[in-house]
């Protein structure tokens, strides 16, 4: 599949502000998009319907890891599975240093 390297791959900070729009996109056009970090491959959006076939392909390949999204149970995992059990502390907090105390 050939990627149109124009419209085809985006940064991830442009991922990031513009998820719903680059899914639309992948979506409408049935093309993949990549995502690059750095400068480098990291992910790749796919159409659904590419997704739902490369599935197929799996099942009928014996390819379970790959079908289940190298999971163990055959259910997608949420985020919310994912997240941390407690928050971190101080998360988001800016600590002063001495030289900004001096500057108070």
């Amino acid at each position: 599949m050939d990627v149109d390297l124009q419209r085809g791959v985006v940064p991830i900070s442009k991922a990031a502000s513009s998820l719903a729009a680059l899914i639309k996109r992948a979506n409408s056009t049935g093309r993949p998009v990549i995502v690059t970090q750095k400068g480098y491959p990291s992910g790749v959006l796919l159409p659904i319907e590419l997704f739902s076939l490369l599935k197929e392909l799996a099942d009928e390949q014996g390819l379970e890891a790959v079908s289940n999204g190298s999971s163990e149970s055959s259910e997608p995992s949420s985020v919310e599975e994912e997240a941390p059990s407690k928050p971190r502390r101080n998360a988001g907090r800016r600590s002063k240093t001495k030289t900004n105390e001096n500057e108070e």
